[in-house]
């Protein structure tokens, strides 16, 4: 008899090692469950292999009777296996709860193990529990807390008001719902643990359940200064709450005054976005605050101090902060200027206190496509991209500009709207020249509309590559738009309608 034990348990070993293997490259059907299997087919053959004068009758009919145990285990397991998940993930029919299909196989497992017991053993479980009242007492006081876990995570799984994957917060305790087995909930917080709550615990407890492709509502406020008018306030939070990366669009960002406190307007913020989990939260809401702070900055307010501060409320900035320039340092950097670099530095000395350094936090947008334009801007520090919106909605780069870039020349001269968007990739600090701070200059100096047409045309055409004929005719065209867009502005005379040189 040791020969069909020997020859049998590594058919059986391989049989199920194959079919796993087989089973991982089909992706739509659940892995098949070797443990148990592969457990009893080990047992059953040292079982087999164990002469019969060796161990007393005793111990061979205890040790048959665990042979026997296991198998079944085995078949159940496997039978549930091939006769439910397999189906379900096939979409034959519903895929049942996974704590009904684990209940039904500890019923059926016990129902066997009585069976076996009795038949190879001679012990009667069922007759040893209900004529023994006392037993029954202690078994019945012992369970009570299981019980009461197992009926709970039965009513979970029929109600199902979450399932694997969504974040609920149940007493406090938060986290990722990874599994719900017969007697408990497993959740994965941020910080990577795993918790374990029984299930009786989060059935009688209230919880938040957010399912992982919903929307996130993520609620905060901030406090600005009262010199600033509560309605610019909430649509300059609200703007730069919008053009936060990883803030949905809809809903819509919104911001409320909340209250007047001491030192302060207290406003309630409420940003949407995807992932309820609390590392998603935090980012989210640093990155609103970041923008707040830089639009802010740009605007010429800052979040005040407490009433309490015994600190001067503003600390002299830092020498060599580039946002801070000095009137000097900035006709320098005009000087610089592709377009600017032969005016000369009476004109520079004009020009230069009449523009100013934009501070832009990474990620925040600079201007977006299709908006008029007013301004170019010039990189003094960090970088920017240059982004174009295709018909599917997305955005591809077009370029990716340094220190000492322009961008913005076209618009700010044909008063074209913007034809892409442009994104800080860093701590950005850009000089911003607006048309009106060029109106001065061509008031005193006509022909700077000219000098400023030539190069903003030579800088176009020498990327496109066009004849010595287009250009002239372009030039002209630039030239007569750029005439009628001052002209409109303010009065502009002794123009040429010609294009220099």
């Amino acid at each position: 008899m040791a020969i069909p034990g020997l020859v049998l348990t590594p058919l059986l070993v391989l049989g199920l090692l194959g079919l796993h293997a087989w089973l991982r490259r089909r992706t739509r059907l659940p892995d098949l469950p070797l443990l148990l299997p592969l457990g009893a087919a080990l047992v059953h053959g040292a079982v087999a292999t164990i002469p019969a004068g060796l161990v007393g009758a005793t111990a061979s009919r205890w040790l048959a009777s665990l042979d026997q145990l296991l198998l079944g285990y085995a078949l159940i397991r496997l039978a549930t296996w091939a006769g439910v998940q397999v189906p379900g993930s096939l979409g034959w029919w519903p895929q049942p709860p996974k704590i009904l299909r684990d209940l039904a196989m500890l019923v059926l497992a016990a129902a066997y193990t009585a069976l076996v017991l009795r038949e190879r053993a001679g012990v009667n479980l069922v007759g040893l529990f209900t004529t023994s009242a006392v037993l029954t007492a202690v078994v019945g006081l012992a369970a009570q807390e299981t019980l009461k876990d197992m009926v709970a995570g039965i009513s979970l799984q029929l109600d199902a008001p979450f399932s694997e994957g969504d974040w609920i917060e149940v007493n406090g305790e938060a986290g990722v719902v990874k599994s719900v087995t017969l007697m408990n909930t497993y959740l994965q917080p941020a910080d990577g643990s795993l918790l374990v709550i029984p299930n009786d615990t989060v059935a009688q407890a209230m919880a938040r359940c957010f399912a992982p492709r919903a929307p996130v509502g993520n609620r905060f406020s901030i406090g600005l200064d009262y010199a600033l008018p509560p309605g610019q306030a909430c649509a300059l939070l609200e703007a730069a709450m919008a053009d936060c990366p990883g803030v949905l669009t809809e809903p819509p960002p919104r911001a409320w005054v909340g209250s007047y406190a001491d030192s302060a307007i207290t406003y309630e913020l409420m940003v949407w976005h995807q992932g309820a989990g609390e590392l998603q939260r935090l980012e989210v809401r640093s990155a609103v605050l970041q923008h707040i702070w830089y639009a802010l900055s740009r605007a010429g307010h800052s979040i005040p101090y407490p009433v309490r501060e015994l600190r001067p409320k503003d600390p002299a900035p830092a020498a060599d902060d580039p946002a801070l320039i000095d009137v000097a340092a900035r006709a320098r950097l005009l000087g610089r200027n592709g377009l600017f670099q032969e005016l000369g530095a009476e004109q520079l000395a004009r020009l230069a206190p009449l523009t100013r350094c934009l501070r832009f936090g990474p990620g925040e947008l600079v201007m977006r496509e299709g908006d008029p334009s007013t301004a170019l801007f010039q990189v003094v520090q960090g970088g920017v991209d240059v982004l174009k919106t295709n018909p599917q909605g997305s955005q591809t780069r077009l370029a990716r500009l340094g220190v000492g870039d322009v961008f913005g020349e076209m618009g700010l001269c044909t008063g074209a709207r913007r034809s892409a968007s442009v994104r800080a990739t860093a701590d950005t600090v850009l000089l911003e020249v607006e048309r009106d701070d060029l109106l001065p200059l061509v008031e005193a100096e006509p022909q700077f509309l000219e000098q400023l047409a030539h190069l903003v045309n030579r800088r176009r055409c020498e990327q496109e590559q066009v004849s010595a004929e287009q250009e002239a005719e372009r030039e002209l065209n630039l030239l007569q738009r750029m005439q009628q867009l001052f002209g409109a502005m303010g009065p502009v005379s002794g123009r040429r309608t010609t294009p220099a040189g």
